[in-house]
């Protein structure tokens, strides 16, 4: 599915190719030139995108499991001389809250993690050992009001193994 961006790219390249190549835009009309892409690449409006760029593209939009399935397999062939270590390096030690007020990286990775399983702050309290009713974490969040440091330091471990678990295949 096409962002509103790219639909508005993709028309104003056709407009171009309109009024710049009316022969080559005749064609695509008429079916004998297959895509946009295609007219684009003969006319020379768009040079055809290299291996290395398609790669990019292709590793931007794979998963996890997909990127390590990818890197095994180009270790096993011996195309590579990837480091020992393929698995990612765990994450560094950053500061989650400044004194007992979270960080605002911190509620983004925190909506991240909570979008990606669909689950509420009240959720979280109850991952962490909290209360449910525990509305703490919530108005934190959307208030930035400050935190215990009991939670604190159980958001930290909690963010640690969520964010562990997505890199795991």
């Amino acid at each position: 599915m096409m962002s509103k961006k790219e639909k508005a790219k993709k028309a104003a390249d056709l407009e171009r190719l309109r009024l710049q190549f009316p022969g080559t835009y005749s064609d695509f009309v008429a079916g004998r030139i297959a895509s946009v892409r295609s007219a684009l690449k003969i006319t020379g409006i768009r040079p055809e995108r290299t291996r290395v760029q398609k790669l990019k593209n292709s590793w931007k939009k794979a998963t996890p499991k997909e990127r390590q399935e990818f890197v095994n397999w180009l270790t096993a062939e011996g195309e590579t001389d990837l480091p020992p270590q393929t698995k990612p390096s765990p994450l560094p030690e950053a500061p989650i809250a400044n004194g007992r007020y979270l960080l605002p990286q911190t509620i983004q990775r925190m909506e991240a993690i909570m979008t990606a399983r669909g689950i509420t702050p009240a959720e979280v309290m109850q991952d962490m050992g909290f209360g449910a009713n525990d509305r703490s974490l919530l108005r934190a969040m959307a208030r930035k009001t400050c935190l215990r440091l009991k939670v604190i330091e159980a958001l930290k471990v909690w963010l640690q193994a969520q964010e562990a678990k997505s890199l795991t295949p």
